[in-house]
This record gives C-alpha cells, sequence and structure tokens, in this order.
C-alpha cells in the first residue's frame, strides 16, 4: 500500500512508462528537493521505479478517471509523463478503457499523439493538475548544437544528415515516428510504432553497416510530452546495427547519461551531432 505524502506545493506526480527516462526523472527532481508520487503504467512502466520515489502505484492503461483520483489523492497540482507507451494500446481493446478516456478519444479531432496527450492534458488542468514541459527536470541532458564526440560528421554523413533530417521532420509532423536511418543519401527506414531500435535493426538488415540515424521532434512539438530521447540501450543498438553517425535536434532531444553516452558514443567510433531545430537545411 502506498504512503501519502505531504506538502503538497513540493509533490510532483509522475505518470511512467516505460524505460529509464523515469528513473531520470524522479531522481533529479527528489535532489531538487521534490517529494514524487510515481503513477506507473501496467505493462510499461518498470515496478523497479517504487525504489526511487516516495511513494509508487500501477494503474492499467486506459484508467484516466483512477489516474486523476491517485494523483489528487497525494495532493499533486503539478505532474510530468515519462518513458514510453505507444498509440499500439489503441489497436489493443479500447472497450476496456474508462468512460473518461473514451470521451477524450471521441473528441479528439485525430489520433496523433498531440491531439491525444493534449486532450489528456486538459483533462489533468481541469482537476487542477498543471503538465510540465517533460524536461522541466533535466534540462541539462537537452542536446547541445554541434558535434559532441571529437570526430564530427563527415562531407557523406552531413548530407545524409539533411536528407534524413528533412523526412525526419516530415515524419514526425505527420506523428508516424521521429526516427530516420540514411545510406548514400537514400532513406533506408522510418520509424513507425515498432519504435525506434527496430527501425535501426531493419536498416542494418536491409542496407549494412555505415548507417545514419536521424531523430527530430515535430515542428511545433508540445514538450509536455514525447520528447525525443536517447540513452544507453539506443546507443547499444546503435553499435550492434554498425552505425556510423546519430543526429539528433538540439534543445530538443534528452540525451540520458551524457557523458557516459558521449564516452561510449566516441569509443564506439559513432559520431554523435547536435542539429539547430532552426536549420531546415542543415
Amino acid at each position: 500500500m502506498s504512503k501519502k505524502v505531504s506538502d503538497t506545493g513540493r509533490v510532483l506526480g509522475l505518470i511512467a512508462g516505460a524505460g529509464s527516462f523515469p528513473f531520470h526523472v524522479a531522481r533529479e527532481a527528489k535532489r531538487q528537493g521534490r517529494r514524487v508520487i510515481a503513477v506507473g503504467i501496467q505493462g510499461w512502466a518498470d515496478p523497479a521505479l517504487a525504489g526511487e520515489v516516495d511513494a509508487y502505484e500501477e494503474l492499467p492503461v486506459g484508467q484516466l478517471a483512477r489516474l486523476l483520483e491517485r494523483l489528487k489523492a497525494h495532493g499533486v497540482r503539478e505532474a510530468i509523463m515519462a518513458g514510453k507507451v505507444t498509440k499500439a494500446v489503441l489497436l489493443g481493446k479500447p472497450a476496456a478503457f474508462d468512460a473518461d478516456l473514451r470521451e477524450v478519444l471521441r473528441q479528439a479531432p485525430d489520433f496523433s499523439a498531440g491531439a491525444l496527450l493534449g486532450a489528456v492534458g486538459q483533462r489533468l488542468a481541469h482537476a487542477g493538475i498543471t503538465l510540465l514541459d517533460s524536461s522541466t527536470f533535466l534540462r541539462a541532458a537537452l542536446c547541445p548544437e554541434g558535434p559532441l564526440t571529437s570526430a564530427g560528421p563527415t562531407a557523406a554523413q552531413q548530407e545524409d544528415i539533411a536528407v534524413g533530417l528533412r523526412a525526419a521532420r516530415a515524419l514526425a509532423a505527420l506523428d508516424v515516428g521521429q526516427t530516420v536511418v540514411v545510406k548514400d543519401r537514400v532513406v533506408v527506414a522510418v520509424e513507425a510504432l515498432e519504435g525506434t531500435d527496430a527501425a535501426i535493426r531493419r536498416a542494418h538488415a536491409l542496407a549494412g553497416d555505415g548507417l545514419v540515424v536521424v531523430k527530430a521532434a515535430a515542428p511545433r512539438q508540445d514538450r509536455r510530452f514525447d520528447l525525443p530521447v536517447i540513452g544507453p540501450d539506443t546507443l547499444a543498438t546503435l553499435k550492434e546495427a554498425g552505425v556510423s553517425c546519430l543526429a539528433v535536434e538540439a534543445g530538443t532531444t534528452i540525451l540520458l547519461e551524457r557523458e557516459a553516452l558521449i564516452a561510449s558514443a566516441g569509443d564506439a567510433g559513432i559520431c554523435l551531432v547536435g542539429v539547430s531545430s532552426d536549420d531546415p537545411h542543415p
């Protein structure tokens, strides 16, 4: 049974999906003096997150009213979303979703992440809970502009980055995915529901080593959710797939364990570079 945390002005609600991102948010929020109440999405969140927070509960996907009730029970007035829950859940059993979420789905203009999560954010706001920018506690982890590894991109890699960035921004704007894999100015694979790692592996199966991976946010990205995230797991996939360069948008991409990530990329001969989000043709 979870404990209720006092001092509501310092309580942060953490709505947690898959991956290590929620762990980083929880640790940094705690370091900054916040008390953290985590609600993990069953089947996505890692239950080990309980060891990093003041209280931890899990709810099935689609239980929006219960989520609001639990956050309010702990006096949460600010919340943050961290971790992955893909739209694949909409292909499962939406009939199991509660009435609140079914109403959100009914009213959504489309099923893009921006529309759906934006509507959830409005529902939270109506309940007196402000949804924060997902990078609020990890500003120092946002990717800067320019090469991060000692070796910058070659001329050929810069051409692949330009091709991939235009495609990635278009795909992100359409809510298809955020990642494009390029080789010799040919788009080899794009990310959809399968996720970044699976798209990279598929590209390697098609085109072998020497791939350039580009990751970008939507042009009008809602920073409360779905910011691009790169971490150790992604780097392991890059090594496995023979990727030579990873380009991500500066200022919108979160680099988890940044210094270790950069060092590991350099040791593997992978160029890591941050590209300006203002430059349409890098």
